[in-house]
């Protein structure tokens, strides 16, 4: 398979964990530095999926594609919390030059590869709200073919300038459908207050590595 083939859009599409992207929709999208988890994290997320495997398994009626959509994000909050709040792991874009570094590749593809509403910075992980933008009538651009471009470039920059090699970002990243208007709210709100929720600051409009749409903060109020 080419890595023309793998770019190109695709209803459904897997490396480790699932990924839904239909030809259009709003998504949630977060990743992270490069870095093991913890094994009592790991152990903990294995225990909560066999968890799930044996509900499924046992009950009467079929598990709704629902039920496996909030699990999926049960996972991924277990996961971030525990970004927002470790000690342990690399925090390279808590430098202002870093943060800048990922910030200005976010903005270069708006408009291009994606329209851009929200994203937040912070010191080992990344969080983005967009809408992938059509590429040609009929096709989008891919989650694939999106961060391929924006870890690549932002990976080769980070590593110069802090005069390492070797992997920056984590191979994977979580993406999630937003389905209504509450949701994309909710999704906002989300974001700008991870650093809160971090305890980095007490009010998000602290946090200088948060971007919000113009659009967006006239329709919140924010």
């Amino acid at each position: 398979m080419s890595d023309k083939d793998i770019l190109d859009h695709k209803i459904f599409y897997r490396r480790n964990l699932p990924h839904y992207q239909p030809e259009s929709g709003i998504f949630f999208i977060s990743y992270r530095l490069n870095f093991d988890l913890p094994l009592e994290i790991i152990e903990k997320l294995i225990k909560q999926k066999q968890e799930f495997e044996k509900r499924k398994r046992e009950s009467k009626n079929k598990i709704e594609k629902s039920a496996e959509l909030d699990f999926e994000k049960q996972q991924f909050y277990f996961v971030d919390n525990y970004l927002g709040l470790c000690k342990n792991s690399p925090k390279y874009l808590s430098d202002p030059n870093i943060a800048q570094i990922v910030m200005d590749s976010l903005f270069l593809m708006n408009q291009k590869q994606y329209e851009l509403y929200c994203f937040c910075v912070m010191p080992n992980h990344v969080h983005v709200l967009l809408k992938p933008q059509e590429k040609k009538e009929g096709t989008f651009y891919s989650f694939a073919e999106i961060l391929k471009g924006h870890k690549g470039s932002t990976a080769r920059k980070a590593n110069i300038f802090l005069k390492k090699t070797g992997s920056f970002w984590h191979k994977e990243s979580y993406d999630q459908l937003v389905r209504s208007q509450r949701e994309f709210e909710d999704t906002v709100w989300y974001i700008i207050n991870n650093p809160v929720k971090a305890h980095l600051i007490d009010d998000y409009h602290k946090w200088k590595h948060t971007w919000i749409g113009e659009y967006v903060k006239q329709e919140m109020g924010l």
